[in-house]
């Protein structure tokens, strides 16, 4: 061998010897720095150790463990990163990961997956695809306007909580464009004006659907019953429009406009939103509430039979239109500078923000319960009051019945005030912020009755009812903490009905602790019996909010 072979060999040899003595038996040099993860019983599809060259970084992998939350990784006591983030390590080091037994951790989920089961199962047996109708029941009947907008608000919660990488995101986006095809088999294209009765505004129009020219004149209306034929149909009489059915309607358009982005959504809300305050507003002597029935403003004779006073038959001034407009109103006025719109809206804006104040000061001055912080239902109007000077005159009575629909919907009302006005620290913002404390807490009292079920909460049967009490503690959840409580209360109450109180074919009791046998309604096509659409669309919006909310 010549010499030059030989010390090739030799530096062969030594170059060798050189990188056995900086590796492992794992690849690792002085060049390395090796990360070990301790998944304290938890598992990961990734290896459980990695290299890293010295300065570089690597991704934090994301570990799983059964009913428990991940918290991160940890270096001892420092918080390394979370998963998905990056890491660059100095060292050899361990990174333990750290994990939460806090369930509220797993209720986001849970409560999507019930959300979405439950509405795939009313879609298959209320709903009806091709002719656009829904039925009250499973057993069929024409649900009103309200039972049916419902099943629109379930759809537009869940949605709520999604988006297009959801596996489910396009069965629920063709199943809210359905519904939105169905609810105009309740629109409104002729009203018949009876005897005694006019239009509030003799400019009106009643524009076509999802059109409007960015005037308050531009109308849209919505009747308690439907045309099975043809939509944007039906020819009303006002005995059969009410405020509250249509601003839940509105409502759901402008849901819709949030969910799907489509702009003749928001045009059918502020149609909707001008007709109540046109046609229902009360401004006369400061009173600023909103009428409940279309034809009964005109209407200040006594119930026929001496029955006394009758919403029906008397003009009242009521919570649930009342309220829920004044929400919406501040809802819309907060998209109202959207680029899209180009400005047509500018000049609802601020009437719309000034309107939704004086119907909030009409609830808290006239219907709130200061013994209980609760909404009363409604105050009736005594004939000839439009002449009167004297309030003990013109009120004849106020409904002392508390409903959580109406303290809910106050509720939201004033969050939606409270964070207009926060931004530039109003001195309006404070006082919106207190009294929407001080009616949180008195909701709680008075609704979540402890006394039915040691451990549990019982609210009022009606589902529907309750569900807005839950978007108020939501709405004032971001900056009163005493609301995660009374969530929690809302939410325990809700599991308990999914695992006790569901019925063969999976439809939760209305009745969430008391269960089935609380009703005794045998008409399957009564709106009182408890597999009607309000109130199952209603047990599955709440499982969609409660997503949202711990989501």
């Amino acid at each position: 061998m010549t010499h030059r072979k030989i010390l090739t060999v030799l530096l062969a040899l030594v170059m060798a010897a050189s990188v056995l003595a900086a590796c492992d038996g794992r690849g690792k040099t002085e060049n390395t720095y090796t990360v070990t993860f301790d998944l304290d019983g938890g598992t990961m599809e990734e290896e459980t150790s990695a290299t890293v060259e010295k300065g570089r970084s690597l991704t934090l992998p994301s570990p799983v463990k059964a009913e428990y939350e991940f918290g991160g990784w940890y270096n001892g006591e420092t918080l390394a990163g979370l998963a998905g983030e990056s890491y660059t390590p100095t060292a050899d080091v361990t990174l333990k990961a750290k994990w939460t037994n806090d369930p509220s951790a797993l209720y986001g989920e849970e409560n999507l997956a019930r959300a979405v089961e439950y509405a795939k199962l009313i879609r298959e047996n209320y709903w009806d695809s091709e002719t656009k109708l829904s039925s009250l029941t499973p057993e069929g009947g024409a649900p009103y306007l309200w039972p049916f907008t419902e099943q629109v608000s379930m759809v537009n919660g869940i949605l709520l909580c999604i988006d297009e990488t959801h596996a489910d995101y396009d069965y629920f986006t063709e199943y809210l464009e359905e519904l939105i095809e169905g609810l105009r088999h309740y629109r409104v294209r002729e009203v018949r004006v009876g005897e005694g009765q006019s239009w509030n505004n003799p400019g009106h129009v009643l524009a076509e659907f999802g059109r409007n020219d960015g005037t308050a004149n531009s109308y849209a209306v919505y009747n308690s019953g439907r045309n099975d034929g043809a939509i944007d149909s039906v020819s009303a009489g006002m005995d059969g429009v009410f405020f509250d059915d249509n601003v839940w309607v509105a409502k759901e358009f402008y849901y819709a406009y949030k969910n799907l982005g489509r702009a003749e959504y928001f045009a059918e809300a502020v149609n909707i939103v001008n007709w109540i305050i046109g046609e229902g507003y009360e401004p006369t002597k400061g009173l600023n509430g909103i009428y409940w029935k279309w034809s009964a403003k005109f209407l200040f004779e006594d119930k026929p039979g001496g029955g006394g006073l009758d919403d029906n038959n008397h003009a009242s001034l009521n919570a649930c239109s009342s309220a829920p407009t004044a929400m919406l109103l501040v809802k819309l006025a907060a998209e109202m500078d959207n680029e899209e719109f180009g400005g047509k809206y500018d000049g609802l804006k601020d009437d719309f923000i000034l309107k939704a104040q004086n119907i909030y000061e009409f609830c808290y001055s006239e219907l709130l319960n200061p013994d209980s912080n609760c909404l009363r239902d409604k105050i009736f109007l005594a004939e000839g009051f439009k002449e009167m000077t004297n309030r003990d005159d013109q009120i004849q009575l106020v409904d002392a019945q508390e409903l959580p629909y109406n303290t809910g919907t106050f509720m939201t009302a004033g969050a939606e005030l409270y964070d207009w006005f926060r931004e530039d620290s109003s001195l309006l913002a404070d006082i919106y912020r207190e009294r929407n404390e001080k009616v949180a807490a008195g909701a709680d009292r008075k609704f979540a009755n402890g006394a039915v079920l040691e451990g549990q909460y019982a609210y009022n049967t009606n589902s529907w009812f309750t569900s807005f009490l839950l978007e108020g503690f939501m709405d004032l959840a971001e900056w009163d903490e005493n609301c995660a409580t009374y969530i929690e209360h809302m939410r325990s109450s809700l599991d308990y009905a999914w695992k006790n109180n569901r019925s063969e074919d999976g439809l939760v009791s209305p009745a969430w602790i008391e269960g089935w046998s609380y009703f005794n309604d045998g008409n399957p096509n009564s709106e009182g019996n408890p597999r009607q659409i309000l109130l199952q669309s209603a047990n599955a919006h709440c499982y969609a909010m409660l997503a949202r909310y711990y989501a």
